[in-house]
This record gives structure tokens, sequence and C-alpha cells, in this order.
């Protein structure tokens, strides 16, 4: 088919098919004779069976009618099974096969007794097979084939192909389809009355119809809307743009889309649209949307407070540090941080003495008094990068990260200092702390480093015992 002729041509096909009225064996032979005379010296049309397990030539035509009946006998009685030979693999991957210059051996071995025979007295040259496929489902194969001549199958041969295929099986599948189905009023019914926003429009961006709903959720009418269009309807981003190019990619998208209303309020959609092409070979798209601000506005809160649970899960509310549980994900972390940069690691393992006596004397609140001093006095101690926590009753730790051990001693006096002069009510509280080190490269795990920094620590509450004379 001259380029020319390709739209006129696809035209005709079109008319020709609808002058069928839905007879499918008519239509076949329409289909067959078509690409044989337009693109090649035979064609073969097969129909996949109800189990989708095999393909059944079904259709023939051939300028020879000697060669045809030849054709009829070899293959009718051959069905291909999806996914073995050109055909069965054209079916399984909905994939075109285009094959020039062939050699007779090449196709034999994965030919039947019969095909293949037909094929040693009829050599084939080349050809092209191509799904047929309808509103996502594969019906069968097309096939055109050359034997007396030596010419190619060139790209705008294929395309030529794709372009009857895509037609051919959109008339069988309306021809094979249950009777009972839904007809054209029932779409427009659906059209007309459904919840969702529906847009029918070209790739462009132009709409052409707007249903009820549409007009509602955009509070425009159908031809305002056809009128904004694209542009007008949808705020220009990166989702919108991404949207378009996949659409325009694959033929169909779902995503959250960004839309105006007719009176400028913004609004987030979920959207869905297709491409198809229509009786008259017009592409068109289908766009089908809702407001979904509302639910994306829950979501969002929603994710907020699982964020902030989470948080509480790992953090003490008394002192405002990390818990054991939010401790150990961090410290884990920062561990694994330093064995990448080659950093050591300090812990500090700090023990509010007496905390038992306090709280008998004095009262539990002051005992979480002296609790919160100490914790505050961590937090303004160390840095973004270490990680502070209470453990559990009168424990603290911080774990210092890329720290030496006279980094940590410095940062040891400072919370000292800041504890020792914080605000207080009851009795002036005292605390414990030892230090250990984890050098670089060390395989040293956190429990174990724990359990080093916690001994360092009850050693020297042992010391200052015995200093102050309490053996």
């Amino acid at each position: 088919m001259e380029p020319g002729d390709a739209e006129s041509g696809l035209t005709t096909f079109w008319r020709q098919l609808a002058d069928c009225e839905g007879n499918l064996e008519r239509l076949l032979e329409v289909i067959t004779h078509r690409a044989s005379t337009v693109l090649g010296e035979a064609c073969v049309l097969a129909v996949l069976s109800e189990s989708g397990q095999t393909l059944q030539p079904t259709a023939f035509d051939h300028p020879d009618a000697e060669v045809l009946e030849a054709m009829r006998e070899a293959l009718s009685d051959s069905p291909y099974r999806v996914g073995e030979g050109v055909a069965g693999l054209v079916a399984a991957e909905r994939t075109a096969v285009v094959l020039s210059d062939l050699d007779p051996a090449m196709l034999t071995p994965v030919m039947s007794a019969p095909a293949r025979r037909f094929a040693e007295r009829y050599p084939i040259r080349s050809m092209m097979v191509v799904p047929l496929v309808a509103f996502g489902q594969v019906l069968g194969t097309l096939g055109v084939m050359r034997s007396c001549s030596d010419l190619p199958y060139t790209h705008a041969d294929l395309v030529a192909l794709e372009a009857l295929a895509e037609r051919a099986a959109l008339a069988i599948a309306d021809a094979a389809r249950d009777p009972h189905r839904l007809g054209r009023e029932d779409y427009r019914a659906i059209f007309h009355h459904s919840l969702d926003g529906v847009l029918f429009t070209r790739p462009d961006g132009r709409v052409l119809a707007a249903n009820p709903a549409a007009c509602q959720i955009l509070r425009l009418t159908e031809a305002e809307i056809c009128r904004l269009g694209r542009a007008g309807l949808l705020v220009n981003d990166e989702r919108t743009a991404g949207a378009v190019a996949q659409r325009a990619r694959t033929g169909s998208v779902q995503a959250e889309i960004s839309m105006i209303r007719g009176d400028g309020e913004r609004f987030l959609a979920d959207l869905s649209s297709t491409t198809f092409t229509t009786e008259d070979g017009e592409l068109r798209a289908c766009v089908i949307f809702r407001d979904v601000s509302e639910q994306a506005a829950q979501r969002r809160q929603l994710e907020n407070q699982t964020h902030e649970l989470e948080l509480l899960v790992q953090r003490d509310p008394l002192s405002g540090l990390l818990n054991r549980r939010g401790f150990v994900v961090d410290a884990e972390r920062a561990l694994r941080f330093a064995d990448r940069e080659l950093v050591p690691v300090q812990l500090l393992f700090c023990d509010l003495d007496d905390l038992k006596g306090i709280n008998d004397r004095y009262g539990h609140k002051v005992g979480d008094e002296a609790l919160q001093r100490l914790g505050a006095s961590i937090a303004g101690a160390v840095r973004d990068v270490d990680v502070g926590a209470h453990l559990s009753g009168d424990e603290f730790v911080v774990l210092l990260y890329g720290a030496t051990i006279d980094e940590a001693r410095v940062v040891l006096d400072r919370i000292g200092a800041a504890f020792e002069t914080s605000a207080r009510t009851g009795p002036a509280a005292t605390f414990s702390a030892g230090i250990a080190e984890r050098p670089v490269g060390s395989p040293m795990a956190l429990d174990d480093l724990l359990n080093a920094a916690d001994r360092a620590m009850y050693t020297r509450k042992i010391v200052r015992r015995i200093d102050r004379g309490q053996r």
C-alpha cells in the first residue's frame, strides 16, 4: 500500500467490514483477502480456541485457486499450540514477527507434517505474523507471506498489517460477542448515569464529550469543559506530564492527578485513561476520574498519626530521650555507618545514684524530677549524630559517633556540669558513669558494647564508694 493511500484504504476496509453486518465467515474472507491483496501473495488467519491453548487456521486467501486449496488441506487440520511455532509465539507474546530472505529449512522443523509438505511444495520467501487483539484479549493471529517474490517486508508493511489487524480484531470481536451483552444504548446510559466523571478526548487533549458527573465535579458545563480541554482542567506539573507520557507510551495510565474546578479550586483526582480506535479509525481516549481530596487528606492524617505513634513507641515520655527500643534501632544504624566510614564509637553508661532511696525518702515525684534533669543534661550535651537514651529505671546511655575517648570524657564532664547546676526541688542527686570504646574496625556488637560500658560504670561506682569509705 502506498503511504498516500493508507488512510483512504483503511476507511474502505472499515466499510467492507461493516457491510458484512456481523457475519463472521464473511468477515474472515474480507480480512484475509484484503491482507493478501495489499501485503502479500497469501494470507492465513488463525483463531484462538476457547481454552486459549491452540490456534486453529480458519480463513485463507491466495490468488491461485490450486495453491489456495492446497493451503486449506494442509493447514485446516493442523492447529498450532500457543507458544510454539511462529504463530504460536506471536499469540503468546502479543508481538509481531517479520521474517525475510527465508531458507525453507528454517521453518520446516517447527511445522506440522501437512504444513511442512505445503512449504516444501510452495517455498515461503518472507512472512509477517501479527496478533489479533481486541479489548485486551488475543483473538488469534493474522499472517501474510510471499512465495514468488523475494521482496522483503519493510517496517511500513508491518505498520500497515498491524493497522488492518487492529480493525479486523474489533470487527471479529463484535461479530462473535454474545447477543445478550450490552449494546450502544446501554453504554450511553452508563456514560450518562456514572457517578465518576467521564471524558471522551483526543490524544492531543481536546475534550469531545463530558458526562453529568464530570460537569458536577468540575463545576463546569459540558461546553466549558470541551472549550478548556486538558490544558485547562489539569494542573501542569510533573505528575500530569508523567501520566500523559505513560499513556502515550503504553496506551493506558492510572494516577492521582491535580485537577482544576471552574472556580479555580484545585483538587486531587484518582484518574485512569485508555486510548482506543473508533470504528471510523480515529484514535480517541476515555478519561475516568473522581475527587479523592478528602480521602487523600484522611490518608495524610493517618500517616502523620502513625508516624507520631511510631515516635511515641520509641520515646521515653519521662525524659524525652529514646527508650531502649528506639536506642537499639538508632545505635545499630550508627554502628553500621561507623564501620563503613571507619570511625570509632564511644558509649557512655550513666546510672542515677540511689534512685530507690530518693523515691523512698522524698517520693517518686522527686525521683522523676532527678531522672528528667539527667535526661535534659544528656540531651543538651550531645550532637545530632549521637544517640542518647533512657534505657529503664535509673539507667541512661549515650552513643558518641566518631568520637575519641578524650572527647567522650569531655562530653561526660559537660553532662555532669549541666546536671549539677540544673534547678531542683529535692536533694542534690549524683550519677555514676562508665565509658566503653569501640575502635575503628572492631567487630564488637551493640550488646557487647553496652555490657562493657555497664561494667566500666559499675567499677567507677565501686571506686567512688571506696573513696568515700562506703565499703
